[in-house]
């Protein structure tokens, strides 16, 4: 009984209305489970008529600053953790398709193996490989001063860059913004979409060169965990 009446002290009652709503859902059950084993025979009577009011003691007040706070500290926390986890999954995985994609390349004998980086960070790289393809056996044939193995501008090559890293990036822009009086892009046309368009006359051997190696691109990507 006399840990019941310090409990029920002046002191106590004074400074309950300042605690936080968690310390005060602690306090209440704390003080439930204490009465519980001291009277336990009140407590179950208590309990079995009048169930309402020890529930009721423990829902916390929507209106109380102090519980909007706790929540929205809660979930910000919550969200900022799960924003972590998902952008180092993403980094793991780049990571992981970038060393994949550079063996590819090289079995391929491929110069672009060594800008398997910067490839996969382009949203068209499986395209740009598989144009690379079909118009420089890979890169393997292309006038290095303009840094262009996707035939990009016929007869007249377009000067891509310095660097092949330089011209993915490039590519990858002239994809999404090419042809310019065309609302459908050539980032999201199919390869038959782009032959006679891009591919000038159309050649059906073109699309078959396009298609293979953009399909052995995409099961790389799809072993990736």
């Amino acid at each position: 009984m006399d840990i019941v009446q310090i409990l029920k002290s002046a002191h106590l009652k004074a400074s309950f209305n300042n605690l936080s709503p968690k310390h005060k859902l602690f306090l209440l059950t704390a003080l439930l489970t204490l009465i519980s084993t001291l009277l336990p025979q009140v407590t179950h009577a208590a309990i079995f008529v009048e169930p309402k009011p020890v529930v009721s003691g423990m829902v916390f007040n929507l209106d109380d600053p102090g519980y909007h706070q706790y929540i929205y500290e809660v979930t910000s926390k919550l969200t900022g953790q799960h924003q972590k986890n998902e952008l180092r999954k993403k980094a793991e995985r780049q990571l992981a398709l970038a060393r994949k994609l550079e063996v590819y390349l090289q079995q391929q004998k491929s110069p672009l193996a060594k800008y398997a980086q910067v490839l996969v960070n382009q949203p068209n790289w499986k395209k740009i490989i598989a144009l690379s393809n079909a118009e420089s056996s890979l890169c393997k044939r292309y006038p290095e001063q303009t840094a262009n193995c996707w035939g990009v501008g016929g007869s007249n090559l377009w000067d891509m860059g310095s660097t092949l890293g330089e011209g993915v990036v490039a590519m990858n822009k002239f994809l999404n913004n090419y042809p310019l009086r065309s609302k459908l892009k050539y980032s999201q046309m199919t390869f038959e979409q782009m032959n006679g368009l891009y591919k000038q006359p159309a050649k059906d051997h073109w699309v078959f060169n396009n298609k293979v190696v953009y399909k052995e691109l995409a099961e790389l990507e799809s072993s990736i965990k």
